[in-house]
């Protein structure tokens, strides 16, 4: 069964992969305004390839997760993911604590309560398995683990922001736009203040799942960082194509630190213990 879950991981990672590659390509033919394109809806288009590419991206990080971890681990990582941080984003779109001021648009789908996205508080646990399993795998020490899986998380963040939100007050090069400031913060619209925010979620997501959850099965399974690239190379590709390229080319900078570091780990030869799983 634990193969199997693997395998079906790995095809969703291709197909989210399938979906980012149409998704920045065509983002990018169309609003460099090549001529004779298809005659599409590309506003529902557009909004149909970020679903997928959400669900995609979910899916493969609960497979892979039960995978390495097991499904009682999984469901309390994505349980907590639901709960505390759609609890957060609820407060942020409320309040504007902790993210700053914001309000979502319909783009991704029915809110609860009105306000956040249903598929909002997964896409937290999408992310977050991904960030654990890294922080793990490189080696960071265990008291350290929830500072750099939040910062590891926070990254993604730096492009996502840029290429899917923008100011009400100075919208900019805005395309399709997921969120709106309701402030003209210093990141093309985005207040600072956000990634502060998304590291203290992150920090306490991370925290509270490792106190409740503490054995963590080692391994050196390459396919969260692909999960991590695809959900960030999107984002970055986005960014550059509605004129953000400062955001694409930190968001890259960090991403092939990262990469090296993760196949530098993979690549180095150690005893597989008992609490461990194979690569994959």
């Amino acid at each position: 069964m634990k193969p199997t879950l693997a395998r079906i991981a790995q095809g969703l990672v291709w197909l989210n992969l399938l979906v980012a590659l149409a998704t920045v390509i065509g983002s990018g033919l169309l609003l460099r305004g090549v001529q004779n394109l298809p005659l599409l809806d590309y506003n529902r288009l557009s909004t149909l390839m970020g679903m997928l590419c959400v669900l995609f991206g979910i899916g493969a990080s609960l497979l892979h997760m039960a995978y390495t971890q097991g499904w009682r681990a999984t469901l309390w990582l994505l349980g907590l993911c639901t709960v505390l941080a759609g609890g957060v984003e609820l407060i942020g779109t409320l309040t504007g604590l902790p993210f700053g001021p914001y309000e979502y648009t319909d783009r991704l789908g029915p809110k609860f309560l009105g306000h956040v996205p249903y598929v909002i508080p997964p896409s937290w646990f999408m992310m977050l398995y991904p960030a654990l399993h890294l922080s793990f795998m490189l080696g960071v020490p265990r008291r350290l683990i929830p500072v750099a899986a939040s910062a590891l998380l926070t990254w993604w963040d730096v492009a996502m922001d840029a290429a899917v939100s923008t100011s009400r007050v100075n919208p900019g090069a805005a395309a399709f736009v997921y969120w709106f400031w309701d402030v003209d913060g210093a990141f093309y619209g985005m207040p600072l203040q956000n990634w502060l925010g998304w590291f203290a979620t992150g920090w306490l997501l991370s925290w509270i799942y490792l106190k409740l959850v503490p054995e963590w099965r080692e391994s050196r399974a390459l396919t969260p960082l692909a999960i991590w690239l695809i959900q960030g190379g999107v984002m970055a590709g986005l960014a550059f194509w509605v004129q953000r390229p400062i955001a694409t080319f930190l968001w890259l900078a960090g991403a092939v630190i990262v990469s090296v570091l993760a196949y530098r780990t993979a690549a180095r030869s150690r005893p597989v213990s008992v609490k461990s799983v194979p690569d994959t």
